[in-house]
């Protein structure tokens, strides 16, 4: 009971001391919660140190994550590393990548419900997404697309991470890890169906191409259809998915991979004004099915990825890897879209004007992508008497060109249309649109290094650093002349770097430091004027850098079934982007900083043999600078996020393979930075049940927003964003 004391104090400690710096209403919030927090916290220590001695349900210590480039437990790194395993992706029916971070502390999806496109911030920032430790390039509306199904697992690190990957937005990376032949032959088909006209249907097999296993393949297909919550808005989508794995000998392997993943969607857009949503329009307010598009609109994406993983193991020390992937999107976009920024204040009164009628923006988009990157690095891994060591290095290339025609960086004014009573005219050919080039060429060469020591498994220290060439070609067509006459060129380099200290006391409680850094450069629209984003001029300027300070404590005792990490993190940017008003017309510029700290607090707790809870919470504190040099709060970010899941496996009273989980999401209140609006707080109920019904047959489900409540996510200059309704969604898998 000393240790539960011990660890008791070190959570109050942690809590009271941000709470210091927090105003006085901050205050009352948090310590208001503080003591059923403990409370159940001493609970679960308690009936865990006396449980945890016959039997072991978390995984803590021995979990890895392949985009740390190294093998080690996430436990046992200085820094903030979450892993998403495929069994919680299948259990929760996960249909999109920021469905299946809901859980996870730090993350916000600031633009609500949109069944077309991920919306991911952690810790205030983008992040970077990787596919197998690749990097994903974005560039406006051309990004990677992932089909859930085809994931073995989801890993996310925290923050900075170029010492690692280079180029990269601060947030952190996250990295998508495909499934690829098993050494033990599997199958299964499965059929999913759910609200909004959902049906899935889909089969994933593994198995040997030789007797010996030494050759084996995998094939994962699957089609689905879906409406969205938008009213007249659908789409389907279809992936195949093959690989092949060759052992060279009992260290070495190749991989094959490729995917083919094609989307026809009609283009689903869920901006509403404030007045209407937030606040009452002349005493009326917008369903969250409205829609303001047009039936012509589209979204289109033929998207085919193709590579190989070779990894060389010369003996004992020794393993050298190579990292090869061709990614080829082909995508059409023709979105229809309304905003409600019209309805301000009178400039010479004051007083608020609702405006009758809002304008409407026709978007299109029509081009391709393309992108190669390679990466290679040899590893050592050694004993050398009390020290166990890790040493890398490597380098890789990324090649990325993006091709497209568009009528604009904001497309091009199409009408007005009642924000309360919508058309829905097909208006294609009433105004004329007139279709620009624009090209984008980027190349990143960089050489990277880190090394690790575990000195008498006491003390873990990790040093990395990065070195990179980068260059970016941008240029467009003028909109006035349909001649290519805007061209921009960057050419950069930057030295990235990372370090942490970890304590590894005997009771289990893991004190750590960590300092990394963070650069981003791409063709970016950085509007100065109104011509600027009326021609969607990429005007290339200073590369985005980051820095984090984290300071944090993991605690994984012997005796506790599961794990308690807590960090403290402060990220400051220079050069960053940031929404800003130009002619009455909201645009991206680049701003002089921005910071954010904050406090995260994440825990699993097994409190019995059948009996799982998982609980988060984040304070998030994001600032950025005016154009007049002050600091101001963030739009969208909440300072409160908070989430907590109950799962229960009925296997102990008889029910075998059924297991039960619900758990709560607490959104906190944000701010519109342009007129001061605050979005209220939200809480959100989910549930979800897993019955393994026999050795062959499984049924997994989950409803989310069960009491079908409506929010809404976020607002910035009078735009608004629902977020996601009564959803439910269930999936019969036959395995064999």
């Amino acid at each position: 009971m000393r240790i539960n004391r011990m660890i008791i104090i070190l959570i109050y400690k942690a809590f009271t001391t941000h709470a210091i710096k927090m105003n006085k209403g901050q205050r009352k919030l948090l310590l208001g919660k503080l003591p059923a927090a403990v409370a159940l916290a001493a609970a679960a220590f308690a009936f865990s140190a006396q449980a945890a001695e016959d039997y072991k349900t978390v995984e803590a210590v021995s979990v890895t994550a392949e985009a740390l480039k190294i093998d080690t437990s996430t436990q046992e790194t200085p820094q903030t590393v979450n892993v998403i395993s495929g069994q919680e992706l299948a259990d929760k029916t996960v249909r999109k990548l920021d469905d299946a971070l809901r859980y996870t502390p730090g993350f916000v999806n600031t633009f609500g419900t949109d069944y077309d496109t991920n919306w991911i911030k952690i810790r205030g920032f983008e992040s970077s997404l990787l596919v197998n430790g690749q990097r994903q390039f974005t560039e406006g509306y051309f990004d990677m697309t992932v089909e859930p199904y085809l994931l073995e697992s989801v890993e996310v690190l925290q923050g900075p991470a170029s010492s690692l990957y280079g180029d990269s937005m601060p947030g952190g990376v996250i990295n998508l890890v495909t499934k690829k032949p098993t050494k033990t032959p599997q199958h299964s088909v499965s059929l999913s169906g759910g609200t909004n006209n959902y049906v899935q249907g889909g089969f994933d097999f593994s198995d040997y191409a030789t007797e010996d296993g030494s050759k084996r393949y995998r094939i994962v297909a699957m089609v689905n259809r879906e409406d969205s919550v938008l009213d007249d808005v659908d789409g389907w989508r279809a992936m195949l998915a093959p690989s092949f794995t060759v052992d060279i000998d009992e260290r070495s392997s190749l991989t094959f991979m490729m995917s083919y993943l094609k989307d026809r969607r009609t283009a689903s857009n869920g901006f509403f004004p404030a007045y209407g949503t937030l606040f009452s329009r002349n005493g009326h307010h917008i369903s969250a099915s409205t829609n303001y598009g047009d039936p012509d609109d589209a979204y289109n994406k033929d998207q085919l990825d193709a590579g190989w993983e070779l990894k060389l193991g010369f003996n004992d020390v020794w393993t050298y890897k190579q990292n090869v992937n061709f990614h080829y999107n082909k995508f059409y976009l023709h979105s229809t879209a309304a905003y409600g920024y019209v309805d301000a204040p009178d400039s010479k009164t004051g007083v608020l004007v609702i405006q009758p009628m809002i304008p409407r923006y026709l978007l299109v988009n029509d081009g391709d992508q393309k992108s190669v990157t390679f990466d290679n690095n040899l590893t050592a891994h050694w004993f050398s008497g009390d020290f166990e060591n890790t040493f890398q290095i490597g380098f890789d290339n990324q090649w990325h060109h993006t091709d497209w025609q568009s009528n604009g960086a904001t497309g091009t004014g199409y009408g007005t249309i009642d924000p309360l009573n919508p058309s829905h005219i097909d208006l294609t050919g009433a105004v004329p649109i007139s279709l620009y080039g624009n090209s984008i060429r980027k190349h990143q060469f960089g050489i990277y290094t880190q090394a690790q020591t575990n000195w008498n498994e006491t003390l873990v220290a990790k040093l990395g650093g990065r070195y990179d060439r980068i260059s970016i070609t941008s240029s467009n067509e003028d909109y006035r002349s349909n001649v290519q006459s805007n061209r921009d060129e960057l050419s950069d380099s930057n030295f990235s770097w990372n370090a942490g200290l970890m304590y590894l006391a005997p009771f289990g409680i893991s004190p750590y430091v960590n300092y990394s850094e963070a650069f981003f450069a791409t063709g970016t629209l950085n509007a100065v004027s109104t011509a600027d984003w009326t021609q969607s001029t990429y005007m290339l300027d200073k590369p985005i850098t980051t820095k984090q300070t984290e300071v944090g404590i993991k605690i994984t005792p012997e005796w506790l079934d599961g794990y308690l990490n807590i960090a403290w993190f402060e990220i400051t940017q220079e050069n960053g982007s940031a929404q800003v008003m130009i002619d009455g017309t909201p645009a991206m510029r680049q701003v002089g900083e921005k910071k954010n700290k904050g406090l995260e607090v994440q825990g699993r707790v097994s409190l019995a043999k059948y009996l799982t809870i998982d609980a988060s919470y984040t304070y998030l504190d994001a600032k950025q600078s005016t154009s007049a040099g002050a600091m101001e709060r963030t739009e969208y970010l909440p300072h409160h996020t908070a989430s907590g899941w109950v799962s229960y496996d009925f296997t102990g009273v008889g029910a075998n393979g059924l297991t039960i989980g619900s758990g709560l999401r607490y959104l906190g209140e944000s701010i519109d930075t342009v007129y001061g609006s605050k979005v209220p707080a939200v809480t959100l109920w989910d549930a979800s049940l897993s019955w393994l019904i026999n050795k062959n047959w499984t049924l997994s489900g989950t409803v989310t927003n069960i009491t079908d409540k409506e929010f809404v996510t976020g607002c910035y200059n009078n735009m608004c964003y629902y977020g996601e309704g009564r959803t439910a969604r269930a999936t019969l898998t036959y395995n064999w």
